[in-house]
């Protein structure tokens, strides 16, 4: 396996799975909801509620997306 390769599967073992109403922390704006969920896997987008910066839709695997407990 190539340090790409192991790269790769690293960063999908962090992609949270995330449903509607869940609470996300993002590392610029902090603790959202999760508004609406489509897709799944790679190809998962989420349209997160921040306070103070109001909606953003994310793809999850770029997103940096953390699940708050």
């Amino acid at each position: 396996m190539s340090a790409e390769d192991k790269k790769e599967t690293q960063a999908d073992e962090q992609v949270p799975e995330l449903e509607v109403g869940d609470q996300v922390k993002h590392p610029k704006w902090g603790v959202g909801s999760v508004l609406f969920k489509s897709g799944s896997g790679d190809l998962a987008k989420v349209v997160v509620v921040f306070p103070e910066e109001g909606q953003k839709k994310l793809l999850v695997k770029k997103a940096r997306l953390k699940k708050v407990q």
